[in-house]
């Protein structure tokens, strides 16, 4: 008998995010089909781990498919025939958009119109997600959707805001729903290695200095990786055409707070190197997150203890995998 479910195509789907959300839906007994280039900007051999639950499952088909490529993702959407494209397929990392801002539009920008452009082929309702980086330093705090002035602070933000744009345009154009994610920070089993959250632990294991920039006083609103999932699904299942939500912890932490969560969980004190602020970093991020409390019925339910708590427990792991323990 051919399953007639509605199918979610997820990019970028073996990447930090995106695998954990694939994850979730599958959970909800969801069919889906993920896509990845494992981009590499951190080993493939961890982006596949990411995929090996996913991969175990019925409900769960993987191709590997540049978005840049046009043809091929033309295709492979045709095919399956999505209800709904949910993207990830975005190079992240403020500092390295500034070494290579054109890496960045090539993929953020580029790749992004080719996943519209199979999305309006399909008739599919597209979610993006975005990121707390449209908003600048453009106070006050929290900061609101209506809030956000298109003056990013590095070229990863820019392509942020040039997504959303992309995505508005593609709306106003094609009728089809369109839902914006604007994530704050995420952490959580499975981190990136670029992120401080991953970079601070491994530099305490190693028995390292941690560089502070801004002498430790940023603050980021963190958010954990599940809660942001289950975000996610709410906004696939959202009946609304054109939605545009912040999805953040609600509490914005300092980097000195986060080392000192991060010394009670690893049992380790760590030594610090405090510096001047870095060029495109934000001062401060804080989501106002009462537009997903009203229209998803949303609200983040993980503590930071918790958060990284459960983070530290999978980053050991990584290492006992990698043979750094």
């Amino acid at each position: 008998m051919t399953d007639t479910r509605p199918v979610v195509l997820v990019t970028g789907a073996a990447g930090f995010i995106g695998s954990t959300f694939v994850d979730q839906l599958l959970a909800n007994d969801t069919r889906v089909v993920g896509i990845d280039v494992f981009e590499p900007f951190y080993p493939r051999s961890a982006k596949e781990r990411n995929l090996a639950a996913a991969r175990k499952s019925s409900n769960f088909r993987f191709v590997e498919v540049d978005t840049r490529d046009h043809d091929a993702l033309m295709d492979l959407i045709r095919e399956v025939g999505p209800t709904t494209i949910v993207d990830f397929a975005a190079r992240a990392g403020v500092r390295d958009s500034i070494r290579d801002p054109w890496l960045y539009i090539d993929i953020n920008v580029r790749g992004l119109q080719n996943t519209l452009s199979a999305a309006a082929a399909v008739g599919a309702a597209l979610v993006f997600a975005s990121s707390s980086s449209v908003y600048g330093d453009s106070g006050p705090l929290p900061f609101r959707e209506d809030a956000a002035t298109g003056r990013a602070l590095s070229p990863y933000g820019a392509t942020k805001i040039a997504g959303e744009a992309l995505v508005r345009a593609h709306h106003a154009l094609t009728h089809l729903p369109i839902r914006i994610a604007r994530l704050f920070t995420v952490y959580g089993p499975r981190q990136r290695p670029d992120l401080a959250v991953y970079t601070f632990s491994d530099r305490m294991l190693r028995g390292e200095s941690i560089p502070l920039f801004a002498e430790g006083r940023a603050t980021r609103d963190f958010t954990y990786v599940g809660d942001i999932a289950d975000a996610l699904v709410r906004l696939v299942n959202s009946e609304s055409d054109d939605l545009t939500v912040n999805l953040g912890g609600h509490r914005p932490y300092s980097n000195l707070d986060l080392v000192h969560v991060l010394e009670r969980n690893l049992g380790i004190q760590a030594t610090l190197d405090l510096l001047p602020a870095q060029p495109g970093d934000a001062a401060a991020t804080f989501a106002d997150i009462r537009r997903a409390e009203d229209s998803l019925g949303w609200t983040p339910t993980t503590t930071f203890e918790d958060g990284i708590g459960a983070f530290c427990s999978w980053f050991r792991s990584e290492r006992r995998v990698d043979g750094d323990l």
